[in-house]
């Protein structure tokens, strides 16, 4: 008689088993999913409830330890990523600096150059401007021998500061081939 006994408990433990507990469990993880597509976060709850529970909050303070040291790593790790970003940044900065110092170095040099260059034409005009006057004050003739013998480019320079009456009396004395080359060439300018 002592196996039908057992036979028996087993038989009602397996009932029990069927009919209460396996019924029970798949509508806790069906609510469970159903609420999870509805946008509740079953997890955060279960955890919040096992937290209440004093055996199982330990458990819980040990996962919240390991996600706060996980999480402080993760931050340590950006802000190393960060700090090597900034240091990249200021050494390209750096370099960008002295790039353009020297662009301004050139660029003053330039300047100078410039100023020089406009100096020198300035001083070139002054004593264009002094040719034409003693062009203008030597004889029509006497000018248009001088001004025969000087290359183009040089008569051009020194007619362009002469007035126009000074201008075509000196054309008209020189020989008619040269008086013709430097009309074309005043008209080219």
């Amino acid at each position: 008689m002592p196996k039908q006994t057992k036979g028996r408990k087993n038989s009602k433990w397996q009932g029990f088993l069927l009919l209460v507990v396996i019924p029970i469990v798949f509508a806790v993880v069906m609510a469970g999913i159903l609420l999870s597509f509805a946008g509740v976060h079953v997890i955060d709850l279960g955890r919040s409830a096992a937290q209440s529970v004093p055996v199982l909050s330990s458990f819980t303070e040990e996962e919240n330890e390991t996600k706060e040291v996980n999480e402080v790593q993760k931050q340590a790790e950006e802000l190393a990523g960060k700090e090597q970003e900034i240091n990249r940044l200021a050494l390209e900065l750096e370099e960008k600096e002295k790039a353009i110092a020297q662009l301004e170095e050139a660029l003053e040099e330039a300047e100078l150059e410039l100023e020089a260059e406009r100096t020198d034409r300035e001083q070139t005009s002054i004593e264009l401007q002094e040719l034409a006057e003693v062009y203008d004050n030597m004889s029509t003739g006497a000018a248009a021998d001088i001004l025969s013998e000087l290359e183009m480019e040089t008569v051009l320079r020194h007619m362009a500061e002469m007035d126009s009456k000074a201008r075509a009396a000196i054309i008209g004395k020189m020989e008619p081939e040269r008086a013709a080359n430097v009309m074309n060439a005043l008209e080219g300018r």
